[in-house]
């Protein structure tokens, strides 16, 4: 029922900010596995190949957002557990 749907909007009235060129990972690319790899900087599976390139100097700001629960977080077909993204990180 969305009247505009693929549109992103960042205020009232604004304009669409959404870039489809701009995202590097989508669809079944979306996996725990891939989220991990990015973070690490270790090939991925589907998607552009993008990944961090980070030293222990460079400071990462990671947003996600989910309808997880404690000690989760949910990707469109499956879960990555709190432990996992720990290690990770």
């Amino acid at each position: 029922m969305n009247p505009i749907p693929g549109a992103i909007f960042n205020a009232p009235h604004g304009e669409n900010v959404y870039n489809k060129e701009a995202i590097d990972y989508r669809g079944d690319a979306v996996t725990p596995e891939n989220f991990l790899n990015v973070l690490m900087g270790e090939p991925t599976t589907g998607g552009n190949g993008r990944v961090l390139q980070s030293t222990a100097d460079s400071k990462v700001f990671v947003f996600f957002s989910d309808h997880g629960a404690p000690g989760m977080i949910c990707f469109p077909r499956d879960m990555l557990y709190a432990d996992k993204l720990n290690e990770a990180v």
